[in-house]
């Protein structure tokens, strides 16, 4: 089987780092990508590294012919998929979105936290949140994935199976997260640029981040009463996330260990470190792995996890093609190791 696929965004990080998994990937064909700032560029003048698409344009959406398209990628800004195009799309074509724009149960929620209109609403009962290890029986099928944000996947594949667990009864948390500045996008900022950055390391979106919301409606889908603080952080790096969370430690710190071991004791990408090893940010780039490891603070009466991600891979791009291959009943790590 042979997957026709296009792509929305192909210029940006997560766009360009999709179009690299899907250049390796043995069951998919590339017949379009579209873009705005790019338009008319050939892909291969743009990415040096490509092996069958170089001579592919990036050209205008509206006048592609989209018959043949199995599956389409958006990695367009917020809003640009609900507001603009998804109306257009034949609703036969499965759609993954890497943006925000169908992640969240809540219209007000959205609204509030992208500061943006919802204007295609009504579609979000079709798309299935798409944590891959978690949610992989809705993702195989469904037509529609919204792929989970960066942040989230470094904090909720680590949480998901210690609040599962009754008997810890998880109340409170605090989530300390740490990016580098490709979580931003390419869009220049004043704040974003090496001279500001280089040397520098800051907290930001404290009173309200975007990825709180999708973080909080997927703890609470398990557990109603559990409470937690979120901060994020820039660091002085391209790609990569740490999350740092800390749990009241109610038990040994071994039955948390064992739970999380057990619930991905067969997942190829997610990879719980063993002994004292603690996860680091350049373990994992590059690749669709998360490195997870549990630890007791020096008073023992907190639990320590630590987990890392490449912020534009399991993050973002490689997620979505983890999803497209459980979709279409492909081998899940094709491309991706």
């Amino acid at each position: 089987m042979s997957l026709n696929v296009c792509i929305f965004g192909v210029s940006g990080y997560t766009g360009s780092k999709l179009l690299y998994y899907l250049d390796k990937h043995k069951q998919t064909n590339l017949l379009g990508v579209f873009g705005s700032s790019t338009l008319g560029k050939k892909l291969g003048d743009l990415f040096e590294n490509l092996n069958k698409y170089n001579e592919i344009k990036i050209s205008n959406y509206k006048d592609f012919d989209f018959s043949k398209t199995d599956l389409i990628f958006s990695c367009l800004p917020n809003g640009k998929l609900q507001k603009e195009i998804i109306k257009n799309l034949d609703p036969k074509i499965s759609i993954i979105d890497l943006s925000g724009d169908f992640r969240l149960n809540s219209k007000e929620k959205y609204q509030e936290f992208y500061n943006l209109s919802h204007e295609s609403y009504a579609l979000k009962e079709k798309f299935c949140y798409g944590l891959s290890e978690v949610y992989r029986k809705k993702i195989k099928n469904s037509k529609f994935i919204s792929n989970p944000g960066c942040y989230p996947t470094s904090i909720l594949l680590p949480l998901i199976p210690l609040i599962k667990e009754k008997k810890f009864s998880i109340k409170d948390i605090i989530i300390d997260s740490k990016s580098g500045i490709s979580g931003a996008g390419k869009q220049p900022r004043v704040e974003n640029l090496f001279s500001e950055i280089s040397g520098n390391f800051f907290s930001y979106g404290i009173e309200r981040h975007k990825h709180y919301p999708e973080i909080e409606q997927e703890v609470r889908l398990i557990n109603k009463k559990v409470s937690f603080t979120f901060v994020p952080h820039v660091l002085p790096i391209i790609t990569g996330i740490q999350s740092t969370i800390y749990l009241e430690k109610e038990f040994n710190e071994k039955d948390y260990y064992k739970t999380i071991k057990n619930f991905y004791i067969d997942e190829p990408f997610i990879k719980v470190y063993s002994g004292n090893k603690v996860p680091q940010v350049k373990e994992v780039l590059n690749t669709n792995n998360m490195a997870i490891n549990l630890f007791s603070d020096y008073s023992k009466k907190k639990i320590v996890i630590v987990s890392c991600i490449d912020n534009l891979v399991k993050g973002a791009a490689g997620q979505a093609i983890q999803n497209m291959n459980i979709m279409f009943d492909f081998e899940e790590t094709e491309s991706l190791i």
